[in-house]
Formats: C-alpha cells, structure tokens, sequence
C-alpha cells in the first residue's frame, strides 16, 4: 500500500506520465529481475561511438537455497557473461560471487557494503519518457575506475558514466544510455524511432483447413435472407486480422498507408521470391499521428469470392505510406 500511495504522489507533482512509466512506478523495484526484462544501451567509449550492448534476464536457477535471476550481457563492450541476482522482500539486491552473495544495491542507502553506494535521489528526463522516482549512484569499478550512474524505480539503470581516475589518461572510459527496454513482462519502453509496424495474427494461415477465421455473414433474423447482408449457410469467407501502426511519426509527414496482400512469384534458385504485382486486396488507410490513435486494425481476406479462398503459396502483405517514406512487410504462407 504503501508504494501504491508514493506513486500516486509523484503522478500529481510531475505532470506527462506516461502509462509505461506509471505501471514501471508501481514495480517498485529499482533494478527488476522478472525473466523477458531486456534493456539496450547505447555504448560510447574510447574505441566506438554509438555501438550497442543487450542485457536480458534468460532465466531463474537456484543454488544455496535461493533462487537468482540469471542476467546475460552481450554485445559491442562486453564479452557475453552471466550474472546471477537475487532481491529480498524489503528491495536489497545481492549478486551471487562464487559460494556466496554480495550485497549489490540498497535502494535506502544505508548500507556502506553495497556496490552501488547510493548518492541521492530525484527525478531524471530521457528520451524514454520523464521518470520521478530516481536514485543516483557511485561504483568504484577498482582503483583506477569509477563508475557513476541513474537507477529509475521499475525500469532499472537509465544512464552511467565511467571515469579513469588516472593522470594524463583519466577521464571518461565509457558512457552507457539506455535506449530501449521491456521490463516485468509487458510494459514497453520503445525506442522513439520512426517506423510503420505492420502485424498478423500469423504468418501461416490454415485455409484449406478452415483454420482461420470465417467472415461471412450470418443470418442474425428470421426474415435476413429476404434483404441484403447476409450470406447462404456455409459460405466460406477466410480471413485474417491486419494491424498497422504508425511509431513516433513527425509532424507533416504522411499519415495515409496503403495496405495491400500480393501473392509471391516462386523463388530463383539464388534469390527471394518477388511479389507478382496482383494485388489479392489492397486497401488505403488514414491513420491519426497521436499515440492513442494511430492503430488501425483490418480484416484482410483470404477469398477471391465466397468459397474461393486464396490458392495455397507464399504471400506478401505490405504496408507503405504513399509518400514512400516508410514500408513494412510480412512475408505469410496460405495453407
């Protein structure tokens, strides 16, 4: 209850919460272990500008009785290696280091045995959002090396800086931003990159079995069959569900995609298949730029006419924006 009374304080002191930050708040964790959690920080160090380093919780095991969360980090700066963390009821983290665990992180910084010496507390801004509930930290890496840092409340690490503490070659060793991340199981925090995101329910669509949705329209009254609407008994209309999506798109460009389903040309012995230029359907929509709005999902159908449905083979649907700005395709087999 009571982080439940904390975050909602903080919703009334800063304004713009996003839902994702808001659901990340209520986590209460300021280094989450749920496995699926995975965070992509852009690495800026002495050798590379703008490379890309993953960590992701892959799994849960246990030794001496507890049970870890396994962290695997790999990419451009780091050798891949496994990490085992386990947290206690009241959000102290410990790392396990051989037959026994070190203390890494606690959160009330009242311990001066945690690797992570917590400095103070806030609120930060990054391109992922505004986050209210912040602690800074200090890790001294070695003798030579100090690490400094961000740890939002249900996201984890947002930033951290590296200094070498030596003469003429001390200064910043590297600089790691979180740049995307997915934390207890479901709540996203995207990368704020323009794209167009085309979805299907599959992309192997059962019609000769009839394993696929039906859109013809049933009889709802006794007297439909005399009007217009309905379909025989047993007409067979596939069809399957389309969602498109515009993410973080600028202000002026085009809004209106055009969505079409194209049967593919047999494969070269050396190259892809390639669309026959026959569109099955094709369908131009208008999507809305604002975040609640800019979703729109169809019905694509898999018949040329009722109880013809699609011949089996390889299909393209195709989502484009008609000033030819951004294109996304799913490659889908009818079966």
């Amino acid at each position: 209850m009571k982080s439940a009374v904390i975050v909602c304080l903080f919703a009334w002191v800063l304004p713009a919460q996003s839902p994702a930050v808001l659901a990340a708040l209520a986590t209460g964790s300021y280094f989450p272990l749920d496995v699926g959690d995975r965070w992509v920080y852009r690495i800026d160090d002495r050798l590379v500008t703008g490379s890309y380093q993953t960590w992701r919780v892959d799994r849960t095991d246990t030794a001496n009785g507890y049970t870890y969360s396994v962290i695997a980090i790999e990419g451009p700066g780091a050798i891949y290696a496994e990490s085992w963390f386990r947290a206690d009821v009241a959000g102290n983290v410990y790392l396990r280091s051989g037959a026994s665990d070190l203390l890494f992180l606690d959160p009330s910084g009242h311990s001066a045995s945690a690797t992570l010496q917590i400095t103070g507390t806030g609120a930060s801004t990054s391109s992922l959002g505004a986050f209210p509930d912040t602690l800074t930290y200090r890790n001294p890496v070695n003798s030579l090396n100090l690490e400094t840092g961000i740890l939002v409340r249900g996201l984890g690490v947002l930033a951290s800086n590296t200094q070498m503490l030596s003469g003429s070659s001390g200064g910043t060793t590297q600089i790691r931003t979180l740049v995307e991340a997915t934390v207890a199981g479901a709540i996203h925090f995207p990368a704020p990159s323009p794209a167009v995101k085309l979805g299907l329910e599959s992309i192997t669509l059962n019609v000769s079995g009839q394993k696929v949705t039906n859109c013809a329209v049933p009889c709802y009254f006794v007297a439909c069959y005399i009007t217009p609407g309905a379909d025989p008994p047993g007409t067979y209309k596939p069809c399957a569900q389309a969602r498109v999506e515009l993410a973080h798109w600028p202000e002026g460009a085009s809004r209106v995609v055009r969505l079409q389903f194209r049967l593919m040309r047999p494969r070269l012995r050396y190259g892809p298949g390639e669309p026959d230029g026959l569109a099955a359907f094709a369908q131009t929509l208008n999507l809305d730029g604002s975040p609640a709005e800019s979703v729109i999902f169809v019905q694509v159908p898999l018949y040329s006419a009722p109880n013809k449905p699609l011949p089996a083979g390889r299909y393209q649907l195709e989502a484009e924006t008609v000033d030819g700005t951004a294109t996304s395709v799913l490659q889908v087999q009818i079966e």
